[in-house]
């Protein structure tokens, strides 16, 4: 087990019109964060969620094209395929106060999104694909 630090927390919004997980590992881009922690709330105006099936280790998507608002978005930062790599999950409140859930894929467009990063000390985690759960998992 592995126990990170905080080195520099980061807050921030994203505009109207912008792809969510395009303009955000753009922002991790530019201040190099390859390890760390992302909340955010805000809307959307349309969002892809996923459910990944353990049974067909596979996700499941679904395309809302609909205004919703983001109850809850966390998410990680680590390394995939040499890569900075947001993973995050989100839970959208729809208008008539039902919820959609679940990993958070492209396009998602932001409405208004305001978010939180906490940046980790040390070596970043990097993803390895687990042949026993189909995903990609930090390497510890």
């Amino acid at each position: 087990m592995k126990f990170f630090r905080f080195s520099n927390f980061y807050q921030g919004r994203l505009n109207k019109g912008d792809e969510l997980i395009a303009a955000l590992t753009n922002h991790l881009k530019e201040k190099n964060i390859k390890s760390g922690l992302i909340l955010g709330i805000g809307a959307v105006s349309s969002a892809k969620l996923g459910y990944f099936n353990a049974d067909t280790k596979k996700y499941e998507e679904e395309l809302f094209n609909e205004n919703m608002e983001i109850i809850s978005l966390s998410g990680n930062i680590s390394i995939k395929d040499n890569a900075i790599f947001p993973h995050i999950h989100a839970v959208l409140s729809k208008r008539d106060f039902s919820v959609a859930g679940g990993h958070l894929f492209s396009p998602t467009i932001v409405y208004a999104f305001e978010y939180q990063i906490y940046e980790f000390t040390g070596e970043p985690l990097i993803r390895q694909f687990d042949e026993e759960t189909g995903l990609y998992l930090w390497n510890e």
